[in-house]
């Protein structure tokens, strides 16, 4: 039972989506006039411009000149999906806050399902995609791989969560706190409140335009999430360099005992060419892993802002 009506912040973050962003704010602002003064009292909904090259901010702008309660942030560049969400986030002013992509493919509609949870007490309440049929065959299953790779390593995530969550206002504040370049939210979220309610949903096809989800920005999102809350992958490292070095005093004792006990020839080249080519891929690979780690160091020590504001569009 709802005892008290509360106010909603809806924040969409958006990058070269002039195709889709006008029906996308038509498709949620039924539902919003829908939702005032039966589950809330107030909304405003916060569109984030990430730096578009085409014409998404004159489409904003649009919509801003026709609605009151929109509010656009024009972010001085593209600082990353993470990093518009975080603008829109850190702007919000309302009780609740909702994260939605600006494609629409996380159900809108099921923000009512989260509201009502958020009645019931929740401080977090995340959206979980049960059916992902209109992902393509290829991101399907290197999702789940990548879900199952962060449980392995002890990253704490939900499966089959992305952005689309809602948060209460004390929830966002402490939210704020969290001051690092290299975020992952799906786990920072998900660290700071243990407590949360989960809403189920079909993930819905794209109407228009194309995701600007590439390969490379996914596998950035992947190496963030991994990084960002598991030293598992160096502390691997550090006892992989103890197996190889017991692996290797085992071969060397074996060379001798077969050349000066059972007087057999072993060939040196192929078998240190192979050492060679082994263990100069496995050093490649490592020092990539710990320097993805020295380098989000790196960046943090410099202590830049998640983001820039090149201004602010909201009527008071």
């Amino acid at each position: 039972m709802i005892k008290k009506l509360e106010t909603l912040s809806i924040v969409i973050p958006c990058y070269n989506e002039e195709e889709v962003i006008y029906e996308s704010y038509t498709i949620i602002k039924k539902l919003l006039n829908k939702w005032c003064n039966t589950i809330i009292s107030d909304y405003e909904i916060i569109l984030v411009n990430n730096g578009s090259t085409d014409n998404t901010f004159k489409e904003m702008y649009k919509i801003y000149q026709e609605d009151k309660n929109i509010v656009i942030l024009d972010l001085r560049n593209n600082f990353g999906y993470q990093g518009s969400i975080s603008a829109g986030l850190f702007n919000a002013s309302k009780d609740m806050i909702v994260t939605v992509d600006s494609d629409l493919q996380d159900d809108p509609s099921k923000i009512e399902d989260m509201i009502l949870k958020y009645y019931d007490g929740y401080d977090l309440v995340l959206g979980i995609r049960q059916n992902r049929g209109s992902d393509s065959f290829l991101k399907k299953h290197t999702a789940q791989a990548y879900y199952k790779l962060l449980n392995l390593l002890g990253v704490n995530s939900v499966y089959n969560h992305g952005d689309f969550r809602l948060m209460s206002k004390s929830l966002l504040e402490d939210f704020k706190n969290y001051s690092e370049k290299n975020r992952y939210l799906r786990g920072i979220i998900t660290n700071l409140e243990s407590k949360y309610a989960c809403v189920y949903y079909d993930r819905l096809k794209r109407t228009k335009g194309e995701s600007k989800f590439n390969i490379s920005s996914l596998l950035s999102l992947a190496i963030d999430g991994i990084t960002s809350f598991s030293a598992i992958p160096i502390r691997f490292i550090s006892i992989f360099g103890i197996f190889m070095f017991f692996f290797s005093i085992l071969g060397v004792i074996y060379v001798i005992y077969e050349k000066f006990v059972n007087n057999v020839e072993v060939p040196g080249w192929a078998f240190t060419s192979i050492l060679i080519m082994l263990f100069g891929g496995l050093n490649s690979l490592f020092i990539g892993i710990v320097g993805e780690y020295v380098g989000k160091t790196y960046i943090e020590t410099k202590q830049r802002p998640i983001f820039t504001i090149r201004k602010k569009y909201k009527r008071e």
